[in-house]
């Protein structure tokens, strides 16, 4: 964002260097003080995005815990408030799609935040209830923002719908922090909301639960979890909002083809919404076949 709004093009510098724009020596030094400041910023970002990228789970950790499946993760600019995760406990994969605070770095610094607080919950500790994760992480959140001899916590969250797919069982349990998880069994849509809060913020109750839902999961559904920012996009004939009712109807219309193509159509359609139009916010969508 920073990057974006003060980029000064080299048409721009070589204009100020010849002293054809502006006769001011100081004026000039400003400006060209300012590119370079820009061409820096732009640089660590671009670093920081890889940086990011690289904490994400990797296609291999997808293919060997699911045959079928896709990732959209669209940051709006650089890196992302938006993750995704995934991992094996014994017999029972977790899959997991976060959304933090804003977006840029503040957001993608929470992004590693959370990701390491599910590393520790689930990989170290070895919680596979998703309720009880949810729990356990809305503590150590709110911990980490908690102001040190103080009760006052600062107003940072994270919305996430967390998965628990057990194999031998052949069930799925939900929990969530403000996010819905979608289901297409065979022709019927099933959607799932969790709780109506997120993970830390400003909302503070006493003993602070996430329910759980386990569901029958057959051999062939669709899971679709994912951040607001698709629904949210402006764009279309009347620069409206996407909407959670048409992405839906979308991805039950896709459901059936393999992943990949699913997420070509997911992609082309974002486009041609977003057209001209400003990407508002991170995209991240996850589905998975089971």
């Amino acid at each position: 964002m920073i990057a974006r709004d003060f980029k000064i093009n080299s048409y721009l510098v070589d204009k100020l260097n010849s002293n054809e724009i502006i006769d001011s020596e100081q004026l000039k030094n400003q400006f060209i003080s300012l590119y370079n400041y820009n061409n820096e910023l732009t640089a660590s970002l671009r670093y920081a995005e890889i940086i990011q990228k690289g904490a994400l789970p990797k296609d291999r950790h997808f293919k060997r815990l699911f045959e079928d499946y896709f990732v959209m993760y669209v940051p709006q600019s650089f890196v992302s408030g938006d993750f995704y995760w995934i991992g094996e406990v014994d017999d029972k994969v977790l899959f997991a799609v976060g959304d933090c605070t804003g977006h840029g770095v503040p957001g993608a610094m929470l992004t590693m935040l959370g990701q390491s607080f599910l590393n520790h919950i689930i990989l170290g500790k070895g919680y596979t209830d998703t309720s009880k994760i949810l729990v356990e992480f809305d503590k150590k959140f709110i911990e980490t923002f908690r102001k040190e001899h103080t009760d006052k916590y600062s107003n940072d969250w994270i919305d996430i719908a967390l998965c628990c797919y057990d194999k031998i069982k052949g069930t799925l349990m939900f929990s969530s922090a403000k996010r819905k998880i979608m289901i297409m069994n065979n022709e019927n849509m099933l959607m799932y909301k969790g709780s109506n809060y997120p993970i830390g913020g400003w909302q503070m109750e006493a003993k602070r639960t996430f329910d759980a839902v386990t569901i029958k999961a057959d051999a062939g559904d669709m899971v679709f979890l994912g951040s607001d920012g698709f629904q949210d996009q402006v764009g279309g004939d009347f620069s409206k909002k996407y909407g959670s009712k048409q992405l839906h109807n979308l991805l039950a219309e896709i459901s059936y083809l393999p992943c990949e193509k699913q997420l070509m159509i997911l992609k082309r359609t974002f486009l041609q919404w977003k057209r001209d139009e400003h990407q508002l916010d991170d995209v991240c969508l996850m589905g998975v076949r089971i």
